[in-house]
């Protein structure tokens, strides 16, 4: 059977004691788990004591499918844990969370060893990258939740809804996922430094970007820093490398993600798995995009909201 091993790290700057609290203890595990976070709403049942042998929690949900997890063993500082998953396919899966504790920080390294079904041997690259970046998700929540004592990440399904058209000038450009924060605070003020030059009048749906192409495998991603636009291309002259187009005009998937934008791919999870549960089928003609209406740096990192977009068949 086709064989998955993942494996992430994450230093955290908390106590041992601290990070063992948030991860023995799956009461705790909603706050920061990468795929409960999704469907808070799913049903979760505990059993056994915290940072024992024998302590796990059953799940149920509409968009995280149903499975358990158990304690299995407690090694020093190493929990291992037996996974098991219902649905949407029956599998199991040896996990392991291992903490070491160095000059006032602990290294957290998660991993996962587990197989697929046969009939899904093509899956396994991409079943490996899909799993590495909810570790790289959950790692990063655990880190915020040890280090702050919160989350700032909620997740707001809309459902579908007719997109409006809007107009834009844009800048195309490519980063790998894990630098897109970086890149996103180099494209975006260059696109709103363009239409300020011109002159231009942003319009209600504020500045945002489109994903128009993703290796799920390399994890690199070509998109386009926009402002969309009020003027019409007609009085538009833009300067060498930046492009005009049109984005929405169509059914689309809405979801809205509360929180720093460094949470931000709770959102997209989100809406991709809501996507496939409902099985709707993607707008092929256009890709998704999101917009951001708030001034980062007036509002609050909690109070951030991000507008997110997965055009749809109507």
């Amino acid at each position: 059977m086709p064989r998955i091993h993942v494996n992430r790290s994450v230093s955290i700057n908390a106590p041992l004691d601290t990070v063992k609290a948030a991860t023995e203890d799956f009461a705790k595990w909603p706050v920061w788990s990468p795929w409960l976070i999704t469907e808070p709403d799913a049903k979760v049942e505990l059993h056994g004591t915290a940072g024992q042998i024998g302590h796990g929690y059953n799940w149920n949900g509409e968009l995280v499918g149903s499975g358990s997890m158990e304690i299995e063993s407690i090694i020093g500082n190493r929990q291992n844990m037996d996974l098991h998953f219902l649905t949407p396919f029956k599998s199991e899966a040896k996990v392991a969370l291992n903490l070491d504790h160095s000059q006032g920080s602990t290294e957290v390294t998660w991993t996962m060893d587990s197989s697929l079904p046969f009939f899904l041997f093509f899956m396994t690259g991409m079943m490996k990258s899909m799993i590495g970046m909810d570790y790289e998700r959950g790692l990063k929540m655990l880190k915020a939740y040890c280090e702050t004592g919160t989350v700032d990440s909620r997740i707001e399904i809309v459902g579908v809804v007719d997109a409006p058209e809007n107009r834009f000038i844009g800048y195309d450009t490519s980063a790998n996922m894990k630098d897109m924060a970086d890149s996103m605070g180099e494209s975006l003020p260059r696109i709103a430094g363009q239409a300020e030059s011109l002159g231009l009048t942003p319009n209600a749906s504020a500045i945002g970007a489109i994903y128009n192409k993703m290796n799920m495998k390399s994890g690199h991603c070509d998109y386009t820093a926009m402002v969309p636009v009020v003027e019409s291309f007609d009085s538009i002259k833009l300067a060498d490398g930046y492009r005009s187009g049109t984005v929405g005009g169509c059914k689309a998937l809405k979801v809205i993600h509360h929180g720093a934008y460094e949470f931000l791919p709770n959102g997209w999870n989100a809406a991709f798995s809501y996507q496939r549960n409902k099985k709707l089928k993607l707008l092929k003609s256009q890709p998704p995009y999101e917009f951001y209406p708030d001034d980062p740096a007036s509002t609050p990192a909690a109070e951030l909201k991000t507008e997110i977009y997965v055009p749809v068949k109507g």
